[in-house]
């Protein structure tokens, strides 16, 4: 998984809180595993986040020209990982006037991170996220879900950990090493279980009087 770090300003008005604006098509759908249409009515274009690690869902959906028609283009989502201090950003793509500059685009995205104080921009690349069949991507909220289990991170405090990277380390010749306390480790194996294998591990706690 790409980790994306990022250093926000302090958003004006609000203490200890950061802006993420997006711009040029681009639209923000889940934050920290919850779809963002339930935070507020303008969160798909702009979000305020408070210091520490946070997960964000973006695409790109905007009106672009395939020969002489309008036509609307639709990304697929990418997934972020940010590490938010407390300064105001821009995330972006370039302006697309036809379909097929934005269809190569997306074949393997740079997107663009823009510091509101100070002008400055960063390429940053993201990973995609994966779904067969129609409809793959109506239920964002469950799709992010799935994709924390398949990676052991979760939504914890309001921030996303990566148990993995958290817990397993390798060296140069290498041998892997498992550290991490008791919980933090059976949070990573509960997060890569199956929903049945979830529910086997409730039933084996409530049999042994937890």
């Amino acid at each position: 998984m790409k980790l994306l770090f990022i250093g926000l300003l302090a958003l004006s008005g609000v203490v200890n809180a950061a802006e993420i604006t997006a711009k040029n098509g681009v639209e923000f759908l889940v934050v920290d595993g919850k779809d963002v249409k339930k935070i507020s009515s303008d969160a798909d274009k702009r979000l305020e986040l408070s210091p520490g690690r946070h997960q964000l869902v973006a695409r790109y959906d905007d009106e672009v020209k395939r020969g002489s028609k309008n036509v609307i283009f639709t990304s697929k989502p990418y997934v972020f990982d940010l590490d938010v201090t407390n300064e105001n950003v821009v995330l972006n793509v370039p302006k697309f006037r036809f379909e097929s500059q934005a269809i190569a685009f997306f074949r393997n995205p740079e997107w663009v991170l823009e510091n509101v104080s100070t002008g400055k921009t960063t390429f940053i690349s993201s990973t995609l996220m994966t779904g067969s069949g129609f409809g793959a991507f109506n239920n964002m909220e469950q799709v992010v879900a799935d994709y924390n289990r398949q990676n052991g991170i979760i939504i914890e405090g309001g921030e996303a950990k990566d148990l993995e990277e958290v817990l397993v380390s390798v060296d140069k010749k290498g041998n892997v090493d498992i550290k991490g306390d008791t919980v933090t480790q059976l949070k990573l194996w509960y997060t890569k279980a199956t929903n049945e294998e979830k529910k086997a591990f409730k039933r084996w706690m409530i049999e042994q009087d937890f």
